[in-house]
Parts: structure tokens; sequence; C-alpha cells
């Protein structure tokens, strides 16, 4: 009976599948992903900067009125952006939580990214393989 449950319990491990190490582009992806978030967090120009193609990035987002209505923010220059939330560099923000919930690469160029901040928004990020580097070129958001 130990015998056929020792060889139940190794072909059981020996037949699951190895936890999967992200690819490449998907650790490109994410570190795009994450400099984007935290450098917004602490206003690093330098990190937004990494993270977004921002002569040819646009955002777009759902917006709500202190009434409660909610109506569509229009296309917004990326560098306008950047410049905002780098206005005021706070290297010792508080820190923020964020989780990426879904990512998909298509031919290796191409990304699309779910993206949630804890407590604030939700995102859909496109990110492109410039050079070979990964950069956002389209930001839609929703605040929670």
């Amino acid at each position: 009976m130990r015998h056929l449950l020792a060889c139940l319990a190794a072909l059981l491990f020996l037949g699951a599948p190895a936890l999967a190490q992200p690819s490449a582009d998907e650790q490109a992806i994410t570190r795009a992903v994450f400099d984007y978030f935290n450098g917004q967090t602490v206003g690093s120009a330098e990190q937004l900067n990494r993270a977004f193609a921002a002569d040819n990035a646009t955002m777009v987002g759902l917006v709500r009125a202190q009434d409660g209505t909610e109506s569509l923010r229009t296309s917004r220059d990326m560098n306008e952006v950047i410049a905002s939330w780098s206005a005021t560099p706070n290297p010792n923000a508080p820190a923020r939580s964020g989780e990426i919930l879904d990512m998909h690469i298509v031919d290796g160029r191409i990304a699309t990214v779910l993206f949630r901040s804890t407590t604030m928004f939700y995102d859909a990020l496109t990110l492109i393989k410039i050079d070979g580097q990964w950069r956002i070129v389209a930001k839609a958001f929703i605040r929670q």
C-alpha cells in the first residue's frame, strides 16, 4: 500500500506542471507598468518617461463629478500628463499597492494589460515594443 501511495505521489508530482517563470517580455511589460504606477506615485518624470511612448501615447477615462454623474474625459497628450504628474516630485510619498490583473502578448510586439490600483482606479493599458522596449501607448481608466 505504501508503495502504491509513493508511486501515485511521484506521478502527481512529476506530472504537475512546473510553475512557469515569466518570459522576458512579461518581465519587461511588468517593469513598464510599475514604472508608470510608481512614477506617478512619487512624481518621477524619469520613470514615467520609461513607461510611456509619451510623444505618441494617449489617455482617456471615465471621470465622476461631485454630483455623481460620469463623463468621458477625452484623449490627453501624455507629455502634458507626465508634466502634471511629475510637477511636484515626492520620492518619499507613501507606497500604494497595485496589481496586474491580466496580460496578453500578441506576436511579441503588442500587449494589453489590465491593472488595478488597490484603492483608486482600474487601467486598460496597450503597450507596443518599440526598438526592443515595451512602452505604454494608450491608457484608458475608470476610478473605483
